[in-house]
């Protein structure tokens, strides 16, 4: 077939049929995912030339290629994803009927390996914000954060009118996403799933800490103002920059440069921003909330998730249910019915 489409043009059209299902930030990965590691092996050929030897092949380069940013092999999970990726294109041909058969069938999906969990200890997030109290209101980010379970992103999204610190349980509503791009600036997207649009209740320390905080709010009465100020650049002497609340809160420039840096300074191992969300999951572990209310609060479109990362941390104690079976089974008999005439 002289006039088949190239591998590329299909992933061309794919894309762009599936545009407005996709955040900017899924978009931009996958485009970067086609341009520097689908394209050099696939964008040229014919896509019904594309055998399932070919993507095994592949599959194998990408497995012993090495990162010229880390320096590292490519994760599993980043080439797993890469795989999705391909597969979605020559199931796309398959559907517009280009091919007739779609050659990853066959091919056995890369697995990606769980590692164990890594996050603070309570007492560790206290010294934390012990240590960034002294520049408000950093302590409270990473209270709020831990104690919370929010995403970097929804954490960056926060309006005043997300944080109702009156109702009888004092809740966060999060219902948007801030996520900077690099040629947009700030874009405000709704969150991640539907399931992250929720209600979560806020831990009994952080509800003074937050009125006191929204007290002194220059904006404090406006629902739109942003929640979190942002800093202005050149503070003096290597100092932080001052408070603007008409600024973004950056938490990519508040992890990198304070919250890692006091990490350092207490000679607490690094962790990564996002595992004070596995720290809000353990801590809610420790207090015996059910695993599918704490699924809820963090906002997971599948319960699977959360049996997959976290259900180690939670009581397997089945003690309550085996009592309830127990008095099932000690009820007493049912005694004959004596019979007329009997």
């Amino acid at each position: 077939m002289k006039n088949a489409k190239t591998f590329r043009e299909v992933a061309e059209l794919m894309q762009t049929a599936n545009a407005h299902t996709w955040k900017p930030k899924t978009a931009r990965d996958t485009k970067s995912a086609f341009q520097q590691h689908i394209y050099p092996a696939f964008g040229d050929r014919r896509i019904n030339a594309v055998t399932t030897m070919d993507v095994e092949a592949w599959l194998a380069e990408q497995r012993a290629a090495v990162s010229p940013k880390t320096k590292r092999p490519y994760s599993q999970s980043s080439i797993r994803t890469r795989y999705v990726a391909v597969a979605a294109v020559l199931k796309y041909a398959t559907q517009l009927r280009l091919i007739n058969v779609d050659p990853c069938i066959p091919v056995r999906i890369p697995k990606v390996e769980h590692h164990e969990l890594t996050f603070l200890s309570p007492e560790q997030v206290n010294a934390v914000v012990e240590r960034l109290d002294a520049e408000p209101p950093d302590g409270l980010v990473v209270q709020f954060a831990a104690y919370t379970g929010l995403r970097a992103g929804e954490l960056q999204g926060l309006r005043i009118r997300d944080v109702n610190l009156f109702a009888r349980q004092p809740y966060v509503h999060v219902q948007r996403q801030a996520q900077y791009e690099p040629k947009r600036g700030w874009q405000y997207l709704t969150p991640k799933s539907a399931k992250s649009i929720r209600k979560v209740p806020l831990h009994p320390v952080l509800v003074p800490r937050l009125r006191e905080f929204v007290a002194a709010h220059p904006f404090g009465n406006d629902p739109d103002a942003m929640f979190w100020p942002g800093r202005r650049r050149g503070g003096r002497g290597g100092g932080r920059g001052t408070l603007d609340y008409t600024i973004q809160f950056n938490l990519d420039n508040f992890y990198r440069k304070h919250f890692l840096v006091v990490l350092k300074e207490l000679r607490i191992p690094a962790v990564r921003w996002h595992d004070l969300r596995h720290f809000y999951a353990s801590a809610c572990a420790s207090a015996g909330i059910p695993i599918e209310r704490v699924a809820k609060y963090m906002g997971h479109a599948d319960i699977g998730t959360m049996y997959k990362h976290y259900l180690h941390l939670f009581s397997d104690d089945h003690t309550d249910d085996m009592a309830r079976l127990a008095a099932v089974a000690s009820r007493p008999g049912l005694r004959p019915v004596a019979q007329i005439g009997g």
